[in-house]
């Protein structure tokens, strides 16, 4: 064999299998990037691993790693197509051009299997070890093809401004899909239980339900006014056989303002409205995760819902979690009154 033809195969062989390797990885990489957790690169983002900083900044900006894999994905194909178009260029003199088409519809089975198949199961299966082993490259090609694929991150971006809204439900819809996931997951290996899952899962679902639809009436409950004797405390706790009892302004019988702990009253032997704890105040409509973490934070049992400077209903802290322990029904679920009368 002459040196200028086997120089030719051996470059040829060359630009295949490298062909071959980039339509692999850039394929792979765009399957393990959909199927990797955002939540584990979050994570181990915060614990300041630089390579799922950079790996996190692809997904807060998912059109330059698409752009990137687009034009990688074209550059493996042309290197492809360039090594078979220079051995038969070399082998056959053909006009017709069938050569080219049959040499390429018999290496076609190789680069599918070998270029597309076999790289994307593998990063479907093991997407954040595998993503991390070609950060570096990744990285790599995206500056190298950053003056080609610039032009369709611009592209990309006024697409998503023209479907900006029904684009943020879809995120919402697959995060929370891939959260359920998680919280499956855990409780399959034995890291959550039955009721921490269900919590987790409930508190997902009322992320936008008002707490409004999770309280008891404002007049259902009664209390005592803030200037009430230890006498008039004990005896409303008594009607009401519960060990709480609420306070409003003097004069002002729909404006609760504190609460009373008959436990903490009889044992510091003070008088009512100096052991009185105060109700945080939540306007109508605020989201019950954010009104329990607000309760969690400050202590407090109970809190007041207002509505244009007007109470209209009593949260209970227990009552909404017990309410969250369950499986949520809308459609099903009834309000239940406050176990507080008066004197």
């Amino acid at each position: 064999m002459d040196t200028p033809v086997a120089m030719l195969l051996f470059v040829s062989g060359l630009l295949f299998f490298y062909g071959v390797r980039l339509s692999s990885y850039f394929s792979g990489s765009e399957t393990g990037f959909y199927r990797v957790s955002t939540l584990q690169v979050t994570l181990e983002k915060q614990r300041g691993d630089r390579v799922a900083s950079s790996l996190f900044y692809f997904v807060t900006h998912p059109e330059r790693f698409v752009a990137t894999t687009l034009v990688g994905n074209n550059v493996a194909n042309y290197l492809t197509t360039l090594a078979v178009g220079l051995v038969v260029g070399e082998f056959w003199t053909s006009t017709s051009g069938a050569p080219e088409v049959i040499s390429t519809l018999m290496l076609t089975p190789l680069v599918f299997i070998f270029g597309e198949l076999i790289p994307k199961s593998l990063y479907y299966r093991a997407p954040m070890s595998l993503l991390r082993n070609g950060s570096v490259g990744f990285r790599f090609c995206y500056y190298l093809f950053l003056p080609i694929s610039y032009p369709m991150i611009l592209l990309s971006r006024l697409i998503a401004r023209l479907s900006d809204s029904e684009r943020s439900s879809l995120d919402v819809v697959f995060g929370r899909n891939r959260l359920y996931g998680v919280l499956e997951a855990g409780q399959r290996e034995g890291l959550l239980t039955e009721i921490q899952r269900r919590l987790a899962e409930n508190l997902m679902q009322s992320a936008t339900r008002p707490v409004d639809d999770m309280v008891s009436p404002d007049a259902t409950v009664i209390g005592v006014s803030e200037d009430a004797s230890s006498e008039q405390v004990l005896s409303a706790a008594r009607s009401g056989d519960s060990a709480w009892v609420f306070v409003h302004a003097d004069g002002q019988p729909d404006q609760w303002m504190g609460v009373i702990r008959v436990a903490d009253m009889l044992a510091s032997g003070m008088a009512p409205r100096l052991v009185m704890r105060e109700l945080p105040v939540f306007v109508s409509g605020q989201p019950v995760p954010e009104v329990l973490t607000q309760m969690c934070k400050q202590y407090a049992p109970f809190g007041v819902l207002r509505m244009d400077d007007r109470v209209i209903a009593i949260i209970d802290r227990q009552q909404m979690v017990s309410r969250l322990l369950r499986v949520m029904r809308p459609a099903q679920q009834t309000t239940e009154p406050m176990p507080v009368d008066t004197a």
